[in-house]
């Protein structure tokens, strides 16, 4: 057997389905297998792939065993001559197997190979070729030298910056996304370190890899598309920060701590790796927390306001208060404030709407005023809660259409083209689940169609067919589209993948998937609206 493919999956049906089909598709003319773990998934993945996959083996955990110990269960089941491993979010090209199993048979001092990764964007993913993390390399990169200087081959040594990505080179590790492996491996490193639950086991098997003599390369003739995270979106921000870190510790101390050349005492790097870990946490915590904080900030400004504008400057109208009480007042106030915002959704699905910051503000305005009414113990002025009000609308509302004008000036007027690629009907039923008018940023344009036979031309409830797959190319030029969505499982991948390089980097559409389309529409905005790139203070394009 030529080749054995494992992928470990957990609660990623949707692009686990996807990756298979791209894997059918590329996997031709090869004697292969596939193996799907699944980590104790609670969505449908194991009867999807079943129903959908039947030539795929299943194998079921009762428990998530993390990935280096179920990628362990399938590695001792294959029997091809490659074993390569892959993630459940990725699509390939329909050359891509073929390409790396080449290059493997004409470099027989490789023990592993990995090719191009991208983000959906079109741009590179920086782990898919590393230099392994020496205590001088991780410091370069922990106090951001790497990033001011990614040329140079000392600063940019973890990434391999300083590298063209365009071109065969021999590396110290590549991702775990897509690793091709000989079997024979097996008999001289053995498995993957089962220590190691998620994050850092691609690392320590490249280790091994070089420690037994063989050679590790990049081969960025072929690529993958990777949709980094999505196996690790159902696990905490904090969880996952904390495996991450943990990882390295283990690195750290399995490879670096007895090192002859290691110069650094242990508890130093440590410190280091900690520190590190307490800042990524600090980050992220305050990233989720940063809207809800400034809203709390204006909230306590507007009460402030809204007190001395009823009572006067000097407060000599102010009833007596104790301090007990003015806290309660405070308290009450921006609970029941910050609740209404909760449930108006501007933390979640709406989070930069002025319309719904405002039926948030309103929404809290009456539960005070309920308050104030009916639980005489909490005897707040009606006036004051009426200027708090005003305020609030102002305030509120207003810094979320200041960040939306600055975000349109920042990157210019004209509002991002979209097409979507699928079914005119489908198209029409993604559109509607996008709160593009809520924002004035995006503009479907119109769809290309899927279907054979499809006319160009067709209109169907406002959404016009501006060509087939076969003009995609054509379309995206013509109409400088900057967003392309992808609808269903049925779409040619490998004419999607092959498009990527040819426009120039400022020109280049975002390419994302919508593997299906959800069944109800409840809910469904959040959810496609977090497949679109670009918005405000959301990720940004990387180069």
């Amino acid at each position: 057997m030529d080749l054995s493919i494992v992928i470990v999956s957990y609660n990623v049906s949707s692009f686990l389905d996807q990756a298979l089909t791209t894997l059918e598709d590329s996997a031709r003319g090869f004697e292969h297998e596939v193996f799907v773990v699944d980590n104790a998934s609670s969505d449908d993945s194991v009867a999807m792939v079943r129903k959908k996959h039947p030539k795929v083996h299943v194998i079921v955990n009762t428990e998530n065993l993390g990935f280096a110990k179920a990628n362990n269960r399938a590695l001792k089941e294959v029997s091809g001559r490659y074993v390569l491993l892959l993630n459940p979010d990725t699509v390939l090209r329909h050359d891509t197997l073929r390409i790396m199993v080449d290059f493997l048979d004409t470099h027989e001092d490789a023990g592993a190979a990995g090719c191009k990764v991208i983000n959906p964007d079109g741009s590179l993913q920086l782990a898919c070729r590393r230099g392994f993390p020496t205590p001088g390399v991780a410091f370069f990169k922990m106090v951001g030298l790497a990033n001011l200087f990614p040329k140079s081959k000392k600063f940019g040594a973890y990434n391999l910056t300083y590298l063209d990505p365009d071109t065969v080179a021999e590396v110290d590790a590549i991702s775990g996304s897509f690793m091709m492996l000989r079997k024979e491996l097996f008999d001289t490193v053995g498995l993957l370190d089962e220590e190691f639950f998620m994050y850092g086991e691609d690392l320590d098997y490249c280790y091994r890899i070089k420690e037994a003599g063989w050679k590790i390369f990049y081969v960025p003739s072929t690529e993958i598309i990777h949709f980094k995270g999505e196996s690790t979106k159902s696990v905490p921000t904090m969880q996952s920060i904390h495996t991450f870190y943990n990882a390295m510790d283990i690195f750290v101390n399995k490879h670096y701590s007895n090192h002859p050349l290691f110069l650094f005492p242990r508890w130093l790097l440590m410190t280091g790796i900690y520190s590190r870990m307490a800042w990524v946490y600090g980050v992220s915590l305050l990233k989720k927390i940063r809207q809800p904080l400034l809203d709390l900030l204006l909230l306590n400004i507007s009460l402030i306001l809204g007190i001395l504008m009823r009572f006067g400057i000097s407060l000599d109208n102010a009833p007596v208060y104790t301090g007990l009480q003015w806290a309660s007042i405070f308290i009450v106030y921006s609970v029941l404030y910050m609740a209404t915002f909760y449930f108006a959704g501007i933390y979640h699905r709406y989070k930069w709407n002025v319309e719904h910051s405002l039926i948030g503000v309103f929404a809290g305005f009456i539960f005070n005023i309920f308050v104030v009414n009916f639980i005489k113990e909490y005897n707040f002025s009606r006036i004051a809660s009426f200027y708090c009000w005003g305020f609030n609308s102002i305030f509120i509302s207003g810094w979320r259409f200041v960040a939306e004008e600055l975000y349109l000036r920042e990157h210019g007027e004209r509002r991002r083209r979209v097409i979507i690629v699928g079914a005119v009907s489908d198209a029409v039923k993604l559109r509607s689940m996008l709160p593009f008018n809520k924002l004035g940023m995006y503009d479907v344009i119109g769809c290309v169609e899927t279907t054979s036979g499809a006319l160009r031309g067709r209109e169907e409830d406002g959404l016009y067919v501006l060509g087939l797959v076969s003009d995609l190319e054509d379309v995206l030029k013509e109409y400088a589209v900057d967003v392309v969505l992808m609808v269903g499982s049925s779409l040619p991948y490998s004419k999607i993948l092959s498009l990527g390089g040819r426009f120039g980097p400022l020109r280049r559409p975002e390419f994302k998937i919508v593997p299906e389309l959800p069944t109800s529409a409840s809910g469904a905005s959040l959810t496609m609206f977090d497949i679109l790139p670009g918005r405000m203070f959301g990720t940004k394009r990387s180069t």
